[in-house]
């Protein structure tokens, strides 16, 4: 029974990680970031949150345009494409 106990522990907790790497803040500044230029996290309005197993996908719009975003779960490879 310890077993199943320390198992559901350690998943809920990976949950509970995955989900605060990929906070709409955290995204604001990674796209900022992606984007470059002299655009800062504060002028970036994310939407269309897609948390998938292994990555995760938003929309973003800035000043400078709209931008389609991907990332894996840690939000750590960030790629975002103008549309």
């Amino acid at each position: 029974m310890s077993k199943v106990v320390k198992l559901c522990f350690l998943v809920i907790t990976g949950v509970a990680i995955v989900g605060c790497a990929s906070t709409p803040a955290n995204l604001q500044r990674e796209t900022a970031k992606s984007i470059g230029g002299n655009v800062t996290s504060g002028q970036v309005n994310v939407s269309s949150i897609d948390r998938g197993a292994i990555d995760i996908t938003w929309k973003a719009s800035t000043p400078t345009g709209n931008y389609d975003c991907s990332a894996d779960d840690m939000v750590r490879h960030v790629e975002c494409t103008k549309k």
